[in-house]
């Protein structure tokens, strides 16, 4: 039976989406001109202290445990399970990888030196531009690192689910304690006992938590304020940690006041294209900004700009999604 669609999920998934393509185009204004320029920036680069694409993944591990575990809470077949996550995310990957490598191409931008032919399959992978974090040379040219990570989670999900279910405490022991180790040890976004607690805490909601409450929501919105205003200095793996889960359940409060259809449907609609906006839209923003001398533009021109660059990347994204559409559906009909 088909389940129900819960409009927090793409209440939050349309923020996320909102808040990375946000992220990417500010960034050009710290690592892109010299000297930086923070007042360029599109509304903010931070959120409650942390780094605003940090608040975005964090938004985002948190949905995708939380969408997992709706569907597959009370039955998983894995053969199914694996072939749908295969088939969700690489299609559409490897046909985004073709386009913007023929893009470069003929454009005259080559491959990058020094990187070992042998080194494609990590593109073939979809985990490149996350062994890039670990100083490994790859071919990466679209998604993100979390891309990698995710497919990592998703290979381990149906283990964390049957402890999610069967054994939730010991799970959370250990995951916290491998969660301390590897913030204390490693001290990196992009290791996956560091992201963990958030992938399994939208698994927990939906499994334990369900509906939130005011007395989920002050002590979070209490959190969020004080961080924001004190600005602590401690680690930002931890910060980012409890601000994407204090955020996630003021937004899941928040969506329950949304009645507005029109704003729901927005929200569908982004959460629909939200993995092909997400695979594009790092490499869209680089050439569409690519010819603007962003050291000469005023605050105002900034904002245009990225109005701009938002149609750029919605107009790509609509192409790459109902190109794939199309193709998948005639492999099908000849598999048929």
């Amino acid at each position: 039976m088909k389940k129900e669609r819960l409009f927090y999920l793409d209440f939050i998934r349309a923020i996320a989406t909102v808040a990375i393509v946000l992220t990417h185009y500010n960034a050009l204004f710290f690592y892109n001109v010299y000297p930086q320029a923070p007042e360029k920036v599109v509304i903010t680069a931070r959120v409650a202290n942390i780094y605003i694409g940090g608040f975005g993944v964090s938004l985002f591990l948190i949905i995708s445990g939380a969408s997992l575990m709706y569907v597959y809470e009370e039955k998983i077949e894995l053969k199914k399970f694996y072939k749908k996550r295969f088939l969700n995310i690489f299609p559409m990957f490897w046909l985004a990888y073709g386009i913007c490598f023929l893009y470069n191409f003929y454009t005259g931008v080559g491959l990058p030196a020094g990187v070992p032919k042998k080194n494609m399959i990590f593109s073939i992978l979809g985990i490149d531009m996350w062994l890039m974090n670990f100083s490994v040379p790859t071919f990466g040219i679209v998604a993100e690192w979390f891309l990698g990570l995710i497919i990592i989670i998703y290979i381990v999900f149906p283990i964390l689910r049957w402890l999610v279910n069967k054994h939730p405490v010991i799970l959370g022991i250990v995951i916290i304690a491998m969660y301390v180790l590897s913030v204390w040890k490693v001290n990196s976004t992009v290791v996956l006992f560091a992201r963990l607690p958030e992938f399994l805490f939208g698994m927990y909601f939906v499994k334990y938590i369900k509906r939130i409450n005011w007395k989920w929501v002050i002590p979070s919105v209490v959190i969020i304020v004080l961080n924001t205003v004190i600005k602590p200095g401690f680690n930002d793996i931890v910060q980012t940690t409890y601000i994407g889960i204090c955020s996630f359940i003021v937004l899941v409060w928040i969506s329950y006041f949304v009645k507005w259809t029109w704003i729901k449907n927005i929200c569908r609609k982004i959460g629909k294209y939200s993995y092909a906006c997400f695979i594009i839209h790092h490499f869209v923003i680089y050439k569409v900004v690519a010819r603007v001398n962003l050291n000469d533009i005023t605050v105002t021109q900034s904002y245009l700009l990225f109005m701009w660059v938002c149609v750029v990347v919605s107009v790509a994204t609509w192409l790459l999604y109902h190109c794939h559409d199309k193709i998948m559906k005639m492999l099908t009909e000849r598999e048929n």
